[in-house]
């Protein structure tokens, strides 16, 4: 086996397909499909059950897949080392949910970007954690702010701050008498402020029909002030703008939530993640 196989099934399990796999490594397709094959006569084993439509990883192939992104993480995490210069550089990307992208934390990136001008940093906004979780496996991001309580196994904390979270309306001078017949603008699943939204409701015996799902800040807070719609978040959502919104408490249970900082425990920590870390940790940020 060469290195170059391992990125040649790395390529075609993302895709699902060889012929789209062949033209991100810039393969012949023919090449491609003689790579695998001497594969898999190499480890008498079949990687791919072939479909009209493309390709489906078998459990062998499964099993390849682990060890070979084990691999190559390896092999990346060894480039990074030996060409770091110690001075950071580069690019820094950082996963962020939605609820982070605060002003004082666009003040730590400025700050950062100012100190550290060779650095190029790249945000990926996602709602869910597990997705952010996933990119952190996949190499795709360096490390990312994730909200709510979430599964730590394979990941390093590096920073950790609590938040309150409350229900946000339009600005009323009269807070409303009954929530019965009022709309909910939440993330799509897996977004830890809308699951104390669901259990708010159950909980106080609402209807959960109203809800309006949305994938941006933007249009879950353009819902609550046109008056369509409540929301459960963090107050930090309506810093920009905190007298058009009215902000009411919850039960001291579903109060207290968590965003933190992880990257991948066993990844190698180029200087310009180490920096950035220890300015977060150094201007104790809140959102």
């Amino acid at each position: 086996m060469e290195l170059s196989d391992i990125d040649i099934i790395l390529a075609v399990a993302r895709s699902g397909k060889i012929s789209q796999a062949a033209k991100e490594l810039n393969y012949a397709q023919s090449n491609v499909t003689t790579r695998i094959k001497k594969l898999e006569q190499e480890y008498q084993v079949q990687l791919f059950n072939r479909f009209p439509k493309g390709v489906v990883l078998t459990s062998k192939g499964e099993q390849f897949v682990q060890y070979a992104t084990r691999i190559r993480d390896l092999l990346n995490d060894l480039e990074q080392d030996m060409t770091d210069p110690g001075e950071p550089s580069g690019t820094l990307k950082i996963g962020i949910v939605e609820t982070a992208a605060s002003s004082r934390f666009m003040e730590i990136l400025n700050e950062y970007q100012v100190t550290y001008p060779e650095v190029s940093i790249s945000l990926v906004n996602a709602t869910s954690p597990k997705v952010l979780r996933k990119k952190i496996q996949e190499y795709e991001i360096d490390g990312a702010f994730i909200s709510g309580a979430c599964v730590k196994e394979g990941l390093k904390v590096e920073y950790e701050m609590q938040d309150t979270v409350h229900i946000i309306s339009k600005r009323m001078d009269v807070p409303p008498e009954s929530l019965c017949q009022v709309s909910w603008v939440v993330f799509p699943k897996g977004c830890p402020y809308r699951e104390i939204t669901e259990e708010y409701l159950q909980e106080e015996g609402l209807s959960a029909r109203n809800m309006i799902e949305v994938s941006t800040m933007d249009n879950l807070l353009s819902c609550v002030e046109s008056g369509i719609a409540f929301t459960i978040m963090p107050c930090s959502v309506i810093h920009k703008k905190p007298d058009e919104f009215s902000v009411y408490d919850l039960a001291e249970r579903f109060t207290h939530t968590t965003t933190t900082f992880v990257r991948g425990d066993d990844r190698y920590v180029s200087s310009a993640l180490d920096r950035f870390v220890k300015l977060l940790n150094q201007k104790c940020i809140t959102f």
